[in-house]
């Protein structure tokens, strides 16, 4: 893998850990509003354990790249 593409996948996984952090997040908050939304898929139980589990999966790949764009920074055209 070239360094263009995992940079390319850390992102993608990194959107996906943020948004699903964000709508737990919410679960646990607001948990009737998004027992409604996901049809009662995400209750505010399972919102807490998602919630809680993602963290340190979350902070690693926050770290990673943090890591690369401190490692392999843009280009600046000229």
């Amino acid at each position: 893998m070239d360094r263009k593409t995992t940079k390319k996948a850390i992102h993608i996984i990194l959107m996906i850990l943020i948004v699903v952090v964000i709508v737990s997040g919410l679960g646990i908050t607001y948990y009737r509003s998004i027992e409604y939304i996901t049809g009662g898929l995400l209750d505010k139980t399972l919102s807490f354990q998602l919630h809680t589990l993602l963290f340190l999966p979350f902070l690693l790949v926050l770290l990673v790249h943090l890591f690369f764009s401190w490692l392999w920074p843009k280009k600046r055209s000229r």
